[in-house]
């Protein structure tokens, strides 16, 4: 088991993004943006392509995540990082989707300059990818991990009539998963950190939260949307010990 991770430093955002194929209309551009919507996403008119994201410098890479997709559970990927034409890191396997989503962790300490994404869903029956958010960047672990006093939800979206007789006919719209993070041990020297993601969170930025890096569920249990952070406490005196709690909402 690792702690949590945060990434805050979407390199999608910054990177002269390539797709080897693209509706005119639908370009790979539109990962730039904060929406998790199918009609603003990049939209590939097969069941195959690769994107390579070129950052403008070196940066470190430790997950490479797709949100709110089409794809289905048997697509496949092949992650690679490199640093000018020299291969870093590559990685090629099952994507494991589970809802729209699939994530690839891979190993600290991995930096380059350039990732290429190939992704392959033959079995598709759209005919066709929609990738509407992604995220390639680091994540921040801190020294210890949250508490256990966390807790995970639902957000509904439901339209209800009630008749006059009491009968009810919900009609479900959409549902948006929710996650509460307590943590009271973060070190003073993490404040710092604490503070910038809150800065990219309130400009409407997605973050990425990974409960566990390591576990098989990773891909399950992290989350990509809106951050709102509460107030940084100092709850135990001397002791170097902050407490902060935010919630995060799955984007949609």
């Amino acid at each position: 088991m690792e702690n949590c991770g945060l990434g805050a430093e979407n390199q999608v955002l910054l990177a002269q993004l390539t797709a080897s194929a693209a509706v005119a209309t639908l370009p790979a551009g539109n990962l730039t943006s904060q929406q998790g919507s199918a009609s603003y996403a990049w939209r590939v008119p097969a069941t195959e392509a690769t994107l390579t994201l070129d950052f403008a410098s070196v940066a470190p890479v430790r997950a490479v995540s797709v949100h709110r997709t089409n794809l289905m559970p048997a697509a496949s990927w092949t992650v690679t990082c490199l640093n000018g034409d020299a291969v870093v890191w590559s990685q090629s396997g099952a994507m494991n989707v589970v809802s729209g989503q699939a994530l690839c962790i891979l190993p600290p300490g991995i930096s380059g300059n350039r990732v290429t994404i190939a992704i392959s869903d033959s079995g598709n029956p759209d005919g066709f990818l929609s990738i509407p958010l992604m995220y390639v960047g680091d994540l921040w672990q801190p020294v210890r991990n949250f508490s256990t006093d966390s807790t995970s939800s639902f957000a509904l979206g439901v339209d209800e009539a009630t008749a006059l007789s009491g009968a009810e006919f919900p009609q479900h719209r959409w549902t948006q998963r929710k996650l509460s993070i307590a943590h009271q041990s973060y070190g003073a020297a993490e404040v710092a950190v604490l503070q910038q993601i809150q800065r990219v969170a309130a400009t409407g930025q997605n973050i990425l939260f990974v409960p566990d890096p390591a576990s098989s569920r990773a891909n399950v249990e992290s989350l990509f949307g809106r951050l709102s952070g509460g107030e940084i406490g100092n709850p135990f005196g001397a002791a170097d010990r902050r407490s902060w709690t935010f919630t995060q909402t799955e984007r949609l």
